[in-house]
């Protein structure tokens, strides 16, 4: 039985998996080249007010932010240098180690309501750099579709919330064995998550730029 992830995907898996982890590390938002300028302490001196921090919780917080760094660090390098690149399930494995036992000495450092506080700017960090990629993406296609600076600003929150959607449910399920059933449930939610984009981006843009906007789908599909 075929898993979820496959060789031609590992790009992409290898793409969302490490913008995924750093973000689960830390909430604050990071620039492209985040792996090579993360840094523990800058993180957790931005966190300290946001969360109201005590010191020892600063303490705890850096190192264990320090150590998921280091392993997600390994991981990678072990990957890049790996003989069969074209499978990353040993690699997703890791990953989603290194993050369950980062989550677990969270709980040891942080109360309830700091985490409450904790994932809702992670949540608010992920929104923000999705919504700068979309922005990005849609900069490219104006032109062509010819929709507006202000319909731009509409769109970009609703292809975030789909990629969002898309990247946790393949997270979820990458690396496993899915059975026929849980394939067919998987192919349910990125069905909805497809179809409730299209129905507000169908609101947004006239009937005529939505036409354009199918018609380069087909196109990037082809490619």
């Amino acid at each position: 039985m075929k898993r979820l992830t496959s060789a031609s995907s590992f790009s992409v898996i290898f793409s969302v998996v490490l913008f995924l982890l750093i973000l689960l590390g830390s909430p604050v938002s990071f620039s492209a080249d985040a792996k090579a300028e993360f840094s523990p302490d800058e993180v957790v001196a931005e966190l300290k007010s946001k969360l109201s921090l005590n010191d020892q919780q600063v303490k705890g917080l850096t190192a264990a932010l320090a150590e998921l760094g280091e392993n997600l660090d390994a991981l990678i390098s072990k990957q890049e240098t790996a003989k069969k690149k074209d499978d990353p399930t040993e690699f997703i494995k890791g990953v989603k180690q290194a993050q369950a036992d980062y989550q677990k000495k969270l709980k040891g450092i942080l109360d309830s309501k700091q985490r409450e506080s904790y994932n809702a700017l992670k949540e608010s960090a992920i929104m923000d750099m999705l919504k700068d990629l979309a922005e990005i993406k849609l900069l490219d296609i104006q032109p062509e579709i010819g929709f507006s600076d202000e319909q731009l600003e509409q769109l970009a929150p609703v292809m975030a919330e789909s990629m969002q959607g898309f990247m946790k449910t393949a997270w979820e399920h990458a690396g496993k064995r899915l059975r026929m059933r849980q394939k067919i449930k998987v192919a349910k939610i990125l069905k909805r998550i497809q179809s409730n984009a299209k129905q507000q981006v169908q609101k947004i843009l006239t009937s005529k730029q939505y036409q354009t906007w199918e018609e380069l789908k087909k196109q990037q599909q082809v490619k």
